[in-house]
């Protein structure tokens, strides 16, 4: 993607998800957001003690306010990762199980979205698999529904698009966050990164999941008290396209590339429609 920043728990994200820190905020609680909540993956400390009477100088006695906290309520993160997309109808049915009570920002995908968003009851929810999660973040793939022409208003567009999920509180949204980097060709790639070669070969290392999608992926940190991983795992697996899904995927990419390749320069062009991936193992 166009970013310096491939953190999925980057809160800060623009057309190019340049990333600042000026509001960093460390307490997994919080729910402003206006705050920076980015975590890190790495929460072991191999030389922490927690015994206030230890006198071992090779010990790191230090007891910072933030992890006290964190270990007393019970917070906990991971992240989901996957390397197919989204059915947008799938996965739009399931965060309307959240008890997420305002959500916005849904990049086009309102029309899957039920209108019954206004009820904050404090045990509505409680089956869904994401109860308990205090703030979510990070990079989505979302398969197209339609695939049309350009200028046609179809959401082809999805494909080369990164979406962002960003979660707090009682707000919950998707959002574009600029191309993926696949969208590039190697070369030109290459060209961006090459002050920082570094960063260059992580990204192609870490983040290009498979040889035909690139960085196209799933990669959500989950923050939460008494979470159930496995359980939202299931649950969002559940929402992927499946192999039938992912054939009639790459069938269509071509039919449309074919169709811009050969359209005239007026415009124009067919129409593909996948149907939501109807009757097929998505």
């Amino acid at each position: 993607m166009d970013s310096d920043c491939a953190d999925p728990a980057c809160s800060e994200h623009g057309d190019d998800a340049a990333v600042t820190d000026e509001t960093s905020c460390s307490d997994p609680g919080c729910t402003d957001d206006t705050h920076d909540h980015s975590h890190s993956h790495d929460h072991s400390d191999e030389t922490s003690c927690s015994d206030p009477d230890c006198t071992d100088d090779s010990h790191d006695h230090s007891h910072s306010h933030a992890s006290t906290s964190t270990d007393n309520l019970g917070i906990v993160n991971f992240v989901y990762k996957a390397d197919r997309p989204f059915e947008p109808r799938n996965l739009m049915s399931l965060v309307n199980t959240w008890p997420v009570p305002i959500k916005e920002d849904l990049a086009g995908l309102e029309h899957f979205s039920s209108d019954n968003n206004d009820n904050d009851g404090e045990d509505i929810g409680r089956d869904s698999p994401f109860f308990g999660v205090l703030r979510s973040k990070g990079f989505c793939w979302m398969a197209p529904t339609k695939w049309k022409a350009s200028g046609s208003g179809g959401d082809q567009w999805r494909h080369d698009t990164a979406m962002y999920w960003s979660h707090a509180g009682k707000h919950f949204g998707i959002s574009t966050a600029g191309k993926w980097w696949a969208t590039l060709d190697d070369k030109k790639m290459k060209d961006f990164f090459k002050d920082d070669p570094v960063e260059y070969e992580r990204i192609r290392n870490e983040d290009f999941v498979s040889k035909q999608w690139g960085d196209r992926r799933q990669e959500i940190v989950f923050i939460g008290a008494g979470i159930d991983q496995e359980k939202i795992t299931q649950a969002l697996d559940n929402c992927l396209l499946g192999e039938k899904g992912m054939e009639r995927y790459s069938q269509e990419l071509n039919n449309y590339m074919n169709t811009i390749l050969t359209a005239p320069a007026t415009g124009g062009g067919g129409l593909f429609d996948v149907g939501n991936y109807d009757n097929m193992d998505v």
